[in-house]
Formats: structure tokens, sequence, C-alpha cells
């Protein structure tokens, strides 16, 4: 059943798991969380769109310290907040800070690719250790991004390449 759930949010994620979600085109992608839970929020250059969350979240990391928040549409749309992991600051043992500075839009079925330098955070806890709250905002030239996810406090499937 865990093989089937994440070969499902691969094929939603589609080509937003290859460099895309990364600063450099030979990016590696190494590690990969599916967090389940709820989508509480999700605004797209300044328009709500939290209907079309789902309730999936994807947590990437790549070989050249990047890493990602995907927040995935009903429609197979990805929204990605992307980060330098090495940037991330502890606000408490179980609470981390990072600064984003690209925001990428994925469309489907077409996939394409839009990416837009940002400046915002995410502020996130452990879903390893019950529910946890995560919260990304980034302002960019399209307006505002930002995104609330509470996981449901099930551990995540990790996935390592």
């Amino acid at each position: 059943m865990k093989s089937a759930v994440l070969a499902a949010v691969m094929l939603v994620a589609g080509v937003l798991l290859t460099s895309a979600g990364s600063g450099r085109a030979d990016s590696r992608l190494t590690g990969m969380a599916i967090v389940k839970g709820t989508c509480q929020k999700l605004v797209v250059a300044g328009e709500d769109r939290s209907l079309e969350c789902t309730g999936r979240l994807l947590n990437t990391d790549y070989d050249d310290q990047r890493t990602g928040f995907y927040f995935i549409l009903l429609n197979g749309g990805v929204i990605t907040f992307s980060n330098r992991g090495d940037l991330e600051e502890r606000a408490r043992p179980d609470k981390r800070v990072t600064p984003v500075d690209l925001v990428i839009i994925g469309q489907y079925p077409d996939k394409t690719i839009n990416r837009v330098a940002a400046k915002g955070r995410c502020k996130y806890g452990n879903p390893f250790k019950g529910p946890s709250l995560i919260e990304c905002s980034a302002d960019s030239e399209l307006g505002r991004f930002e995104a609330t996810f509470l996981s449901s406090g099930e551990k995540p499937e990790v996935k390592t390449f």
C-alpha cells in the first residue's frame, strides 16, 4: 500500500521531482518525505486557491542542499516553496525556519514550470512527533504566495534515492 501511495504522489508531482525543484539543472533528488494531512490555506500570486489543495505535501532534498515544500493541487499542479536547507535555523528543538528564495509553479497536464524569485520563509515542526504545522509565505513579482498545512500526526513516508 505504501509504495502505491508513493507512486501516485510521484505521478501527480510529475516532472517537478526532477531538477526543476532545485537550483541547478544537473541537481539530483536525494530524498523525499510524503506528509499526509490537511491543506488549510494556499494563496498563489495573491489568489486564494485553498479549495484546490490536496491532503498530501512533499518535502524534498537535493544534492545541492536545496529543499522544497510541494503543495499539490487537485488538478496535478504543484506550488513549491524552494530554499537552501543549509540555511535552516532551529527556532526550538522541534521547530525549524528556513528562508525561501524561489517559488516554482508547476502546471499539469502541460508540464510547464515557472520559476519565480521570491523572498520569504517556511516554518515547520517535526511531523515524526505528531501533528505538525507547516507554514510558508513568500513575496515575488507575481504577488504573494502563502501555504499552511497541518500534518495528520501519521509518520511521513520517506524515500531516499
